[in-house]
């Protein structure tokens, strides 16, 4: 019974987009920007068939002008609620209860395996298909079920509610499902739906709030967002800009307060936006959502399909890489700068990663304790963030071993959102003839033989680098100085332009120099827009793009942190304005 229109109306490392980085299970609940229906793939770790953040910009960084484009770049039209929003809404204006019900019973994407940005995954997109339909139907008709069978504890109308009071629930309903005040139209339709169609049928009143529920869980006003603006203006109304940083920060329908300023008008005040923003940042729920989100940005989830031969990498191993992620996360976001994220020197381990990090005590000496059996420590004097957590590295391991060129790319394309064209056959057929010439080839030999061959170098001398910087790690993250046939290791590297050239001696100055340049921040931002916007089909912000560099700009005046940065975002125009194209 449809009501909700009665309610409203190998080579594969050298792909170098940060797909490459995800492994997905090939049922939309994959990890990170692209959630694909890719199998895991030779030392990358699989890749996926959605697009992380559009990774715009040159293959070397350099750029022609200031910036391209207008700061404005997305026109006007519907974004569809995803899954997890849809369920997160439902949950927010019924019942906390049903979030993790409705997530178990028609199998969603759970926090921890969502796409980024949110409707990149083949199970969401923008648009309905007939199973993605059926899906939003049957959650809808769940939904009213739920409040049917809990009439007192959700409608505050009793066990046997009259119709009066049935109606001004539904109602009420309505106009928080929809993130606005009703129109007249609307609440003549939903009066009538429940007055004529239902009770005017037979239909009791438990019956006809069960259905009145469903019909408004499958509106369109409730499933789309809306970004049409005024007739004659660019700005999103005050409503439209309110879901939209809701679901930017919570991945939830906005809350009372962001609801009522909406309503008020004050949303067209950059600083009131921005004391929204702070305001919500600090609640549980918005934190929970970004560091989700950041994780499989990081492509932390992949561990759980990663394969690698070492014994010591197993479920228990994973699942310690996955919560030392989980709890780096939580505390830099919060409580360090955008840069923090490369150079901070705590780390988090417990007994099953200690030995990783060279800890031959545990818990080591001057360690503090966090949480269960996890500590907080100082990390050695050769690991900086990120870049040599031990999880982060496993991710672009091969299965037997290290991978200059995996962990290179990733660096690339997730520090730096610059982008790689794949290689053409000629290049795939220099490659395998070098593997063939030349089998027993360290790492370092096989760098240097790129970069003497023009069409290879071309690309390799902007993200080799960042592989060799790396190398002193093993497949799983443990610090070597030689590599498995007894070679040293030579983490030093001359750095590509992008990060201003020059000499490096070792990963922890490569992360050094990476913050240092503003690139990294620069390619956070461009992804936090991206995430925001939630459906990048039509078109993204590009790390070379005017959008992502007025933010990258304005936050250069800021104290650096992750939550100005998000603040910065939030009030940019790129969020707020729309052109004038026609709504799709």
């Amino acid at each position: 019974m449809a009501l909700g229109w009665l309610a409203g109306c190998s080579s594969a490392e050298l792909t170098g987009t940060f797909d490459d980085a995800r492994v997905t299970d090939g049922t939309g609940a994959g990890a990170g920007a692209g959630v694909g229906t890719g199998n895991p793939g030779t030392g990358s770790g699989g890749t996926g068939s959605g697009n992380p953040g559009q990774n715009g910009g040159g293959g070397d960084g350099n750029q022609a002008s200031d910036c391209v484009g207008d700061e404005n770049i997305i026109s006007k039209r519907l974004v569809r609620l995803s899954f997890n929003q849809v369920a997160n809404s439902i949950a927010t204006l019924i019942d906390q209860s049903l979030q993790t019900n409705l997530v178990e019973t028609f199998e969603l994407v759970d926090a921890q395996h969502r796409a980024f940005p949110p409707l990149q995954s083949p199970r969401e997109g923008n648009s309905f298909t007939d199973q993605s339909w059926d899906t939003a139907d049957r959650i809808a008709q769940a939904a009213g079920e739920f409040v049917s069978k809990n009439l007192d504890k959700v409608t505050g109308c009793g066990a046997d509610p009259t119709d009066d009071c049935a109606l001004e629930y539904l109602l009420k309903l309505a106009e928080r499902g929809y993130r606005r005040a009703l129109t007249a139209d609307e609440k003549a339709r939903l009066s009538t739906l429940y007055t004529t169609g239902l009770k005017g049928v037979g239909a009791s009143t438990p019956e006809a709030i069960q259905y009145g529920v469903y019909a408004i869980f499958q509106a369109p006003q409730f499933l789309y967002r809306t970004e049409f603006g005024s007739p004659s203006g660019a700005a999103l109304t005050q409503n439209e800009l309110a879901s939209m940083l809701s679901y930017f920060l919570t991945d939830n329908t906005p809350d009372d307060q962001l609801l009522a300023a909406a309503e008020q008008g004050a949303l067209s005040d950059e600083a009131t936006i921005a004391a929204h923003v702070e305001r919500i940042l600090k609640t549980e729920e918005a934190k929970v959502n970004i560091e989700g989100a950041m994780l499989s940005y990081f492509a932390y989830p992949n561990l759980e399909k990663q394969i690698i031969q070492d014994d010591a990498f197993d479920g228990d191993m994973r699942r310690s890489m996955y919560r030392e992620a989980e709890l780096f996360l939580s505390q830099t976001l919060w409580n360090g700068t955008v840069n923090d994220l490369l150079t901070s020197k705590k780390g988090y381990v417990d007994a099953k990663l200690a030995p990783v990090y060279g800890f031959e005590m545990f818990p080591p000496p001057g360690a503090k304790l966090v949480e269960g059996s996890f500590y907080e420590v100082t990390l050695p004097d050769n690991r900086t963030g990120l870049m040599t957590q031990a999880g982060f590295l496993a991710n672009r391991s091969r299965p037997d071993h290290t991978s200059v060129v995996g962990r290179g790319l990733l660096i690339k394309a997730a520090f730096l959102c610059t982008e790689t064209p794949p290689p053409d056959d000629a290049i795939l057929g220099i490659i395998e003839k070098l593997g063939e010439t030349m089998p027993d080839a360290s790492e370092r030999e096989m760098a240097e033989l790129r970069a003497m061959s023009p069409a290879c170098a071309e690309c390799h001398h902007t993200f080799d680098p960042y592989g060799l910087a790396l190398d002193r790690f093993d497949v799983i993250g443990r610090y070597r100085e030689v590599d498995d046939h007894g070679r040293p290791i030579d983490p030093s590297v001359t750095l590509p332009d992008i990060i201003g050239g020059g000499e490096a001696n070792n990963v922890v100055e490569v992360a050094q120099r990476l913050a240092e340049s503003g690139a990294f921040a620069k390619c956070i931002g461009q992804n936090l827009i991206n995430y925001a916007l939630a459906d990048v089909s039509a078109g993204a912000a590009n790390v070379d793009s005017c959008a992502v560099k007025r933010v990258a700009d304005k936050f250069a005046a800021t104290d650096g942190t992750f939550s100005s940065l998000v603040k910065v975002v939030a009030t940019s125009a790129v969020l707020s304005q729309r052109t004038q194209g026609d709504a799709q």
